[in-house]
């Protein structure tokens, strides 16, 4: 008969463990190769993104003003590669000239003021040929856009695309804006969009375009980049208030008032960033190649996501097993029960037993409901992602207890995306600081939740909180780039799970299958009806544990949800999946993107980063200049396009290219 070891046996080990574990230094807070981990810069280095040699290689000329009082021109290159508009380079307002601006097709100039030399530069430069988008545009630049200032402003409003403008692909979305939007009227120029309240016309132009001399010149009445900033990232007014009707000061607070409800179904940021891409289309001499939003021509991606509250192995693993029958992969973010050193050098011994001796293990009674280290990384190895979700009730420091919980039971490394509990927030970027200076790549505490999604009559709305979709990295208040994307969660389980832990607030009474149908409505919309979204998911572990009608309610919803991913063709993607091709697609490039007029071929090379991706999705315009698409070379080889698709009206050509450097030759005819 096995001898059942003591407590007090039980404690010696524990003993002997909180030495070992003081000695090998677990708990403190480390990098994956084992050093001590040294908090990062969480900014994204300003100077690697101006670039050093202005050649005109590339077809669009990003133009910001370090030293204007509006810091979000910068964002203009998040907007282009959220968009795979990776083919521009971007320079200072005080280095350029005549001779530089002349070698690019395009220039996107981001709100600053000019001086009557620049202005003159600008001027020339488009009626010589030139193409010029300009935001909430400086004074003097009038004639060129065939507008006339008026007097006063209109803030925080509505614009209606134009559909009989060929720049808007026949669309006429009515979409909010941020911010302040001069007055205009018309002189010679077209109105593309016009400013609108709420559903009322005001009569004024909100984007323009004008023929000038030889070219062409187009400017939106407020500053597209500054109003996407506060789209995605919240009111920042409304920082640090409590006004959702939940405890705590969320993400969620700071859209109360903020997103219009009866317009939260439509990604309004990704529409507007769309419409911008078309008029730089529009007005550049070469076609604009692109990259694919998400995995080879799918339409959508769901990303699988659980927070787990130190919930036992049987029931992340039940939750993991549903997924993985489903052949997707899920990211767990789990919190750690907070044990001290002590506590923790104890159960790291017991997990070294579990793990290591399976004969002491089983005389040591009682499962341990904790996962292991190895059970850890054996979920990891199925195609999960185990990462931190940690507690800042009492503030941002306790990030520090929960990382250094998570290490010490030997769950690091850490991985780089994650969910806070309970979604709270810090500021207005804050929170994202400190999360990218400890190596946090990927966010999801945007997240719609909560009883401020409750319409005045009553019904629940669902859809993109954020105007967005897509992810797309943080800027700060000082215009200021922050290593960290942000991704929307659009569907969760607290609308259906009654679980009964005020801070979960938030429960509009719906079934699991009302959930389900939440999650159907946001994939359609994306995969049939062209928003084209990443679609994220909150599976909670806690309802498995709690067990009868929430761990019911928890598989229908989570079930249901998976089921019709696969039956539209969606990719079931962890968190850490979904950064990994975030990344890869943010830092390819388009380089030496030339254009034979003569023979009317374009001929470019896709350049991606060094990373664990099989492949890329390149869009080609099907038209240009009048003439359609007609042969494709990869590296010499002829390829054949795929099924075409339409984005934001304008149609294109997919070619799934290996993530390797890759030379294209396209030929319109």
């Amino acid at each position: 008969m096995k001898r059942k070891i003591t407590r007090r046996d039980f404690l010696k080990l524990a003993g002997a463990g909180a030495a070992v574990t003081a000695a090998l230094g677990y708990g403190v807070l480390r990098e994956s190769n084992g050093d001590p981990i040294v908090e990062r810069n969480p900014y994204v280095n300003p100077n690697s993104l101006f670039t050093s040699a202005l050649d005109g290689s590339v077809p669009i000329l990003v133009v910001v003003n370090p030293e204007a009082e509006n810091k979000f021109g910068i964002f203009l290159t998040e907007i282009l590669r959220a968009e795979g508009v990776n083919c521009f380079h971007m320079a200072a307002l005080s280095s350029l000239s005549a001779d530089v601006i002349g070698a690019y097709d395009v220039i996107l100039l981001a709100e600053t003021p000019l001086t009557t030399s620049q202005i003159e530069m600008f001027e020339g430069y488009v009626f010589n040929g030139g193409g010029l988008v300009s935001l909430r545009p400086a004074a003097g630049l009038e004639s060129i856009f065939g507008w006339e200032r008026s007097a006063g402003s209109l803030s925080d409003e509505y614009l209606v695309y134009d559909s009989a403008h060929p720049a808007n692909g026949g669309s006429n979305l009515s979409l909010q804006y941020h911010g302040a939007a001069d007055l205009y009227e018309l002189t010679s120029g077209e109105g593309v969009a016009w400013l609108f309240t709420k559903n009322a016309p005001y009569g004024k132009p909100a984007i323009v375009m004008n023929r000038f001399g030889d070219g062409t010149a187009g400017a939106f009445a407020f500053d597209l980049a500054k109003s996407i900033a506060y789209m995605r990232q919240g009111n920042p007014e409304l920082v640090n208030q409590d006004l959702d009707g939940l405890n705590g000061a969320r993400t969620v607070d700071m859209f109360v008032g903020w997103i219009d409800l009866e317009r939260i179904q439509i990604p309004q940021a990704d529409e507007q960033q769309r419409m911008l891409v078309n008029m730089l289309a529009y007005l550049s001499k070469r076609p604009l190649p692109r990259l694919w939003y998400f995995p080879e021509d799918k339409k959508s991606v769901l990303i699988a996501t659980g927070d787990s509250h130190s919930n036992p192995v049987p029931f992340i693993e039940e939750v993991l097993k549903i997924v993985d029958d489903r052949g997707g992969h899920m990211t767990v973010y789990y919190a750690p029960q907070i044990v001290g050193d002590i506590g923790r050098a104890a159960r790291w011994t017991r997990f070294w037993l579990t793990d290591n001796v399976p004969v002491i293990s089983n005389a040591l009674g009682e499962e341990f409901g904790s996962p292991t280290p190895d059970l850890v990384e054996s979920w990891r190895a199925r195609g999960h992602e185990i990462a931190l979700h940690p507690y800042v009730e009492t503030g941002l420091d306790e990030w520090q207890l929960y990382w250094k919980e998570f290490t010490g039971r030997g769950y690091g490394p850490v991985s780089q995306t994650v969910r806070t509990h309970r979604v709270l927030w810090a500021g207005w970027m804050e929170t994202a600081r400190v999360q990218a200076m400890h190596g946090m790549r990927m966010n999801f505490d945007y997240y719609h939740v909560g009883p401020s999604m409750q319409m005045p009559n009553g019904a629940w709305v669902n859809g993109h909180l954020t105007g967005s979709g897509r992810p797309m990295k943080f800027i700060d208040e000082q215009g200021h780039i922050i290593d960290l994307y942000q991704q929307l969660t659009q569907v969760t389980d607290e609308h259906n799970i009654p679980m009964d832990v005020p801070e979960w607030g938030g429960y509009a009474g719906l079934s699991a299958q009302e959930t389900v149908e939440i999650s159907k409505y946001l994939l359609d919309r994306s995969v049939k009806y062209g928003d084209y979204c990443a679609i994220t998911g909150q599976f909670h572990v806690d309802p498995f544990q709690l067990g009868g009608d929430p761990a019911q309610s928890g598989r229908i919803f989570l079930e249901g949800t998976l089921d019709y991913a696969n039956e539209l063709g969606v990719p079931i993607l962890s968190a850490q999946e979904w950064l990994w091709f975030s990344d890869a697609r943010h830092d390819s490039n388009f380089e030496n993107v030339t254009w034979d007029a003569d023979a009317s071929s374009l001929t470019c090379e896709l350049v991606p980063p060094t990373q664990p991706l099989s492949t890329l999705t390149v869009l080609l315009p099907a038209l240009h200049a009048g003439k359609q698409l007609s042969t494709v070379t990869v590296n010499g080889v002829p390829t054949p396009a795929k099924t075409r698709l339409v984005l934001g009206g304008v149609e294109y050509a997919q070619l799934i290219l290996p993530a390797s450097r890759q030379s294209i030759r396209s030929t319109y005819s």
